[in-house]
């Protein structure tokens, strides 16, 4: 054997156990086999050091706050290095994660469907997106101040209300899906045309527009509650009739109801709102182990989401393997699998 035929040899603090003391081959042949060494090492060292990035809307969102308390998951639980990425809405994003720019990103169901199919805001199919898991329920309606005259989506007939949406184009969807459930669309306002919907949001505060579109729970939100004195959420009717308008533009999406809290300015008593699931997606090429160790850490700390983001105590463990027409990332799959989900 190799360390028999030099067991009068030793190196200090090297995986080798036996150097070579008389011809200068021999010590050749350790230093090969110590430069081989130190080459694996390294490159095992870059491997595990690796950051990964999760792409989300702007700060200020939702989508942000929780691709922030996904990330300190995966880093403290996970030991995985995840940074957030803010860039825009899904049509931004998710592009991003098809060609392998971004490992994962947050979306809505209803967005990552169309997505992967080439509908909606996607002028082509993404095919490479991967779910990941299911997070919470995403609650948005209209947004107006608590002084407003405005009080029914029948109001804002002829008012300015923030559209478009360019770069989270996923909103304007949303919103004319919620304009449908009363047969109006926004031929009937004036469209004040935003690039997201943080911006539709300061745009409320000034008074640029009279309302606005966004997600209830998100902290621009909170802050415009803050900074107006108040706001009020416009209620959608809950009924298979408003569910169907709904799902004829935003197919995966309804009306749920949604009690006051802390988690929703604006609502003083249980009424509907959009609501569409918030999910995770990955890269098809991301490596298995990342996406399994991310959902494994995710599945085990609810507490801990909630303590980043109050978002999350919608969030059930139980459901995070729910289809939406994404195919599921193999990684994410395996984890599933185990734990009988």
């Amino acid at each position: 054997m190799f360390c028999r035929k030099f067991s009068n040899l030793h190196i200090k603090n090297s995986p080798v156990s036996c150097y070579l003391k008389s011809s200068k081959r021999e010590e050749k042949m350790i230093s090969r086999i110590l430069l081989a060494a130190a080459i694996v090492a390294g490159l095992s060292g870059a491997a595990s050091a690796q950051t990964i990035s999760i792409g989300t809307n702007p700060q200020g969102s939702l989508a942000y706050a929780t691709g922030a308390a996904v990330s300190k998951v995966a880093i403290e639980e996970g030991d995985i290095r995840m940074r957030v990425v803010p860039q825009g809405g899904p049509n931004v994003v998710v592009p991003l994660v098809n060609n392998g720019e971004l490992e994962f990103s947050i979306a809505n169901g209803v967005a990552a469907a169309f997505a992967y199919t080439g509908q909606g805001e996607f002028s082509s199919p993404n095919e490479n997106i991967r779910m990941v898991a299911v997070l919470f329920d995403l609650y948005s309606g209209f947004i107006v101040r608590n002084d407003s005259d405005i009080h029914t989506l029948q109001d804002l007939q002829g008012k300015r209300v923030a559209s478009d949406f360019l770069t989270q184009q996923a909103v304007q969807t949303n919103a004319e899906a919620t304009l449908n459930t009363v047969g109006m669309t926004y031929d009937d306002v004036q469209r004040v045309p935003v690039p997201d919907g943080v911006r539709g949001v300061e745009d409320l505060e000034t008074g640029n527009v009279d309302a606005t579109f966004f997600s209830l729970s998100s902290g621009r939100t909170k802050q415009a509650d803050a900074a107006l004195g108040g706001i009020r959420i416009l209620p959608i009717e809950k009924s298979e009739d408003a569910n169907a308008k709904i799902e004829a533009i935003s197919p995966g999406a309804w009306v749920a109801e949604v009690k006051p809290g802390p988690n929703f300015p604006g609502i003083t008593e249980p009424q509907g709102a959009y609501t569409t699931p918030f999910v995770i997606l990955a890269g098809a090429d991301v490596p298995d182990e990342v996406v399994y160790n991310l959902v494994k850490a995710l599945h085990a700390n609810k507490k801990a989401l909630v303590a980043a983001n109050g978002a999350f105590n919608g969030f059930d463990p139980a459901a995070m393997h729910t289809d939406i027409g994404v195919p599921f990332h193999p990684g994410a799959e395996q984890f599933y699998t185990e734990a009988g989900l």
